[in-house]
């Protein structure tokens, strides 16, 4: 099973093929920022890939919509929208 490692507190966890980003972090008891409860739709549950973007899924035409309408970093994803797919390591702001 894939590892998500969660910067800066260092809290690795194995996950299931296909866990978006967003449920690894709350399995992990850290917040992710949200205000359409992961529908896809708000964009504040993004989170900086520090290491393994190639292990996630492909972003999707939508998941591109939103990240060019907030000007977010090639290295940041949605995370109600990625899934994890091999080992990564991200991080938020706000952890």
């Amino acid at each position: 099973m894939p590892i998500v490692t969660l910067e800066p507190n260092q809290i690795t966890l194995e996950v299931p093929f296909d866990t978006l980003l967003f449920d690894a972090a709350c399995r992990a008891g850290l917040p992710v920022a949200s205000s359409c409860s992961a529908e896809a739709v708000c964009g504040k549950c993004v989170m900086k890939v520090m290491q393994g973007a190639q292990n996630l899924s492909v972003p999707s035409d939508h998941e591109m919509k939103l990240l060019r309408r907030d000007s977010r970093g090639a290295n940041e994803r949605i995370s109600c929208m990625a899934r994890v797919q091999g080992d990564c390591s991200v991080t938020t702001g706000y952890w």
